[in-house]
């Protein structure tokens, strides 16, 4: 019969998903009579998107507008987040680029952006304290 204290810890160790870092893939205004297109792509994207998330490559995915109109060129944006070195992998992954490239036809001002989070950023932090020290900033 096993003890009370041993039966309350687990067989195996827990996994816990760890979020390092999300892309954000921004996105401008729609190229004037490509409206369908346009529409088609954003689908393409979240349906991809979609199937990062039940794949586990991703923890999660939102799209975002800007609800009072556009941020300069920017009209909205998917934020994707996991792990990092998953993240890295994905943007060279040609269906992605070509995803990306058919964004681009009708929309403006395609771009994917790299973000760090947890202690990621802490390196970049320390990482720029120690750059400003080397040059005598700090």
């Amino acid at each position: 019969m096993p003890d009370a204290e041993n039966e309350a810890l687990p067989e195996e160790p827990v996994s816990h998903d760890h979020v390092d870092g999300a892309l954000m893939v921004s996105f401008g205004a729609v190229f004037p009579g490509r409206e369908p297109l346009a529409l088609e792509a954003f689908t393409e994207a979240s349906r991809a998107f979609g199937r990062l998330l039940t794949a586990g490559t991703i923890s999660s995915f939102k799209p975002f507008f800007f609800a009072d109109g556009q941020l300069g060129d920017v009209a909205g944006f998917f934020v994707l987040e996991g792990r990092r070195e998953e993240l890295d992998a994905l943007r060279r992954e040609e269906w992605f680029q070509r995803l990306l490239l058919r964004a681009g036809a009708t929309v403006q001002n395609v771009r994917v952006h790299t973000l760090i989070a947890g202690s990621e950023a802490g390196r970049l932090l320390n990482l720029y304290r120690e750059v400003r020290s080397e040059l005598g900033l700090v």
